[in-house]
């Protein structure tokens, strides 16, 4: 069947070489404070760290004991509700909202995304491939403050907005990858079945494991940590009870999926359908579908 949408992560899939966290803070302190002023809180809430639940296993743990269930894998920890999850952060404070609009407020701990990262090598030029062969162009980004009004904002920035059909951010859609709700959303904006579509991602379970669950093709994007291929090992050798960060995950030989926290195999297998080490080569690997 042919192809007719094109997905793509965003994080180290279309954006890389992120400036330095403190550079980064600085730049979300000064938008913060020209709507809201200098607050108490403010600096405590802009190192905020823990604003998410934490899972109860990692993705990858998750995904092998499920291992007998073929089921759709629908982990209610991939729920994303930040503005409820914002109130209950300043609750827990007893600190007074009613003069802050909570979701200007979410609004403003984005920082463009040209201000903290650049393109990876092809992205633009591989949006605008796609486009002009008629492809929908959705993102599909997990963020935590970014929205689909914000995601579109960066590329505008970027001078390629035109390119791009819809955004679907977690936060819009109240879901994180790998839930299928996310995909599902963005099949919904293109208007494609699953089979008409491929998703470019650099997390390995995230992006390609949950993008295959529908039946949509999977471009693994390797990042330079993952090209790297490195056993990482403590020095007690492999550790047993790591939680295989899904970020830091690679496949060590055909499928299999090792970690380079601990230098372990995570017991996941994910063969994606193509991979490539930047944007350049996307013509290429997607060409012959």
């Amino acid at each position: 069947m042919a192809i007719r949408a094109a997905f793509f992560d965003v994080g180290d899939t279309l954006v890389e070489h992120w400036i330095p966290t403190e550079e980064t803070l600085v730049k979300t302190r000064e938008r913060v404070c020209a709507a809201i002023g200098e607050r108490p809180w403010l600096d405590e809430w802009l190192d905020i760290r823990d604003l998410e639940p934490r899972w109860n296993v990692s993705l990858a743990n998750a995904i092998v004991r499920r291992a007998d269930d073929r089921g759709r894998f629908e982990p209610e920890e991939a729920r994303q509700e930040t503005l409820r999850w914002q109130r209950a952060w300043f609750e827990e404070r007893g600190i007074d909202t009613e003069d802050i609009d909570l979701d200007d407020l979410r609004s403003r701990m984005c920082v463009p995304l040209d201000e903290i990262s650049s393109p990876v090598a092809g992205a633009i030029d591989a949006l605008r491939w796609c486009a002009e062969r008629d492809l929908r162009v959705v993102l599909v980004t997990n963020t935590l403050w970014r929205g689909d009004v914000e995601a579109l904002e960066d590329w505008r920035r970027f001078g390629a907005a035109d390119a791009i059909t819809g955004v679907v951010s977690s936060h819009s859609a109240g879901w994180r990858k790998p839930h299928p709700a996310i995909f599902e959303r963005a099949l919904e904006i293109a208007g494609v079945d699953p089979s008409e579509t491929f998703h470019v991602g650099d997390n390995l379970i995230a992006d390609v494991w949950g993008a295959q669950q529908l039946g949509i093709r999977a471009i693994w994007r390797r990042t330079d940590t993952h090209r790297e291929m490195r056993e990482v090992r403590r020095a007690n050798g492999v550790v047993d009870e790591c939680e295989h960060p899904s970020g830091r995950l690679l496949i060590h030989r055909e499928d299999a999926v090792a970690c380079l926290a601990c230098g372990g195999p995570t017991g996941v297998r994910v063969r994606p359908d193509a991979v490539i080490d930047d944007l350049t080569e996307l013509q290429a690997a997607v060409s012959r579908w």
